[in-house]
This record gives structure tokens, C-alpha cells and sequence, in this order.
């Protein structure tokens, strides 16, 4: 835990946070935003372990390496009078799962599952190093998001964004790599449309980075509040 400065400190002090994240942000973006106590990719029982904190902000977990942290865990926090934030993957789908029950859903990832007829672990699963947590495949959603934003761009057609986001979801998640990816896209779509498409958004946009950032500034907002209803 990176230690917090004078000026922050007795934010901390007035609503302990914990956030579990991994390859949506990394530890020195998580403490960039806000003050707490970063924590590697959720897994069953870590709430549990972290019983003495207020705030919990879910964002990366563990699906097939270890066993996934269930709602009934997140329930048991929620009951217990805590915060639970969840947002950009595993904790979209939980929250998505849990805001009528109490838990608050933040981001484009959230909503995506909210309306989704049917809840996927794969359209979030990706493969990370288990190193520094970067992430070495690109999720479902990234992609999603990226067709979302060029439609409402005028910048492909509807036929066409199926078309891509079909043959995106045929790649096994832990072999979506890259350029993987955009060779399997190039042989969809003609060359100069795909280029206008990656340089529209910089790339591939990872969606699930931009909503763990809402998420992180949601939070510190919450426990801003929290210390002037304090202090």
C-alpha cells in the first residue's frame, strides 16, 4: 500500500477502501485516484479476510485460476452495512447481478450486462500476466464497445459491426490476442476501413481501464462525502 499524503490521510482514516484490481488498472493508477489498499484480482474469501474495511471497489477477479468470489460472499458485506462498488469485469458482472440488493454498478461494462439477456464470464475473461497483471488478450466487451462507438460514429454499419463482433467472439478469449484479432478482422473488412476504425478510437479501446477509472473516482467522491458528514 502506497502511503497516504497528509492532505488525504484523514480521508482514509474515515472510510477504509480496498480495491481489487489487476489488468483493468494497475496498482499505481488505482493509488493515483484514490487512497486505499490495493489488492490483486478478487478470488473467493478475500472479503472475508478484508472484514475491517468500509468501502470495497471490485474490479478484476479470478475465474478459472482459482474459485470466483460468489454474491452470496458480496451479500454477506452489503448486509453488514459496507460499500460495495463493482465495475470493468468481474465486478460489472456481480453488480449487475447485486444492484438491487445494494451493490452499485458503475461503467459501460455494468450496463452491458444489466440489459444482457443472458450474463457471460467470457465476454470480460482474458488472459494477464501474472507478473504485472497486463493483459495479454483483449475482452469481448473491449470489443463490443469499440463497434458501439463507431456506429454511433456513422463510422461502419450495423451489418458490418455483427459481422466483426462475430468472428471476435469465435476466437477463444485466452487466444485473442492482438494481432490475432485484427488479422482474423483484416480478412473481414477491407484494410483502409479497419485502419479508420483503429485510428477513430487509438486502437482497440479497453473499455473495461475506462470504467475502473469512473469506478476509482466514484469512490473517492463517496468517501469525500463521508468525511465532511464527519468531520
Amino acid at each position: 500500500m502506497a502511503a497516504a499524503s497528509p492532505s488525504t490521510s484523514h480521508i482514509g482514516d474515515a472510510m477504509k477502501t480496498i480495491v481489487f484490481s489487476g489488468p483493468s488498472l494497475s496498482e499505481a493508477e488505482v493509488q493515483q485516484l484514490v487512497t486505499c489498499v490495493h489488492a490483486p484480482p478478487i478470488k473467493r474469501g478475500d472479503l472475508e479476510a478484508a472484514g475491517d474495511y468500509d468501502l470495497f471497489v471490485i474490479l478484476d477477479g479470478e475465474f478459472g485460476q482459482n474459485l470466483s468470489v460468489t454474491p452470496k460472499e458480496i451479500l454477506s458485506v452489503l448486509e453488514r452495512g459496507k460499500t460495495v462498488i463493482g465495475a470493468a469485469s468481474m465486478g460489472a458482472l456481480r453488480a449487475s447481478e447485486l444492484d438491487r440488493s445494494g451493490m452499485i454498478g458503475v461503467g459501460w461494462v455494468y450496463h452491458y450486462f444489466r440489459k444482457s439477456p443472458v450474463r457471460r464470464d467470457a465476454d470480460v475473461a482474458l488472459v494477464y500476466s501474472p507478473l504485472d497483471f497486463k493483459p495479454m488478450t483483449v475482452p469481448l466487451v473491449d470489443i463490443e464497445y469499440w463497434m458501439e462507438q463507431a456506429l454511433v460514429a456513422g463510422l461502419i454499419a450495423p451489418k458490418d459491426s455483427g459481422r466483426l463482433l462475430k468472428l471476435a467472439r469465435g476466437i477463444f478469449f485466452a487466444d485473442r490476442t492482438p494481432d490475432r484479432l485484427i488479422d482474423t478482422l483484416r480478412r473481414a473488412i477491407a484494410a483502409d476501413r479497419l485502419d479508420a476504425l483503429l485510428a477513430f478510437s487509438g486502437g482497440i479501446p479497453s473499455v473495461k481501464s475506462i470504467d475502473a477509472g469512473e469506478a476509482l473516482r466514484f469512490s473517492a467522491s463517496l468517501v469525500e462525502r463521508r468525511a465532511r458528514t464527519e468531520g
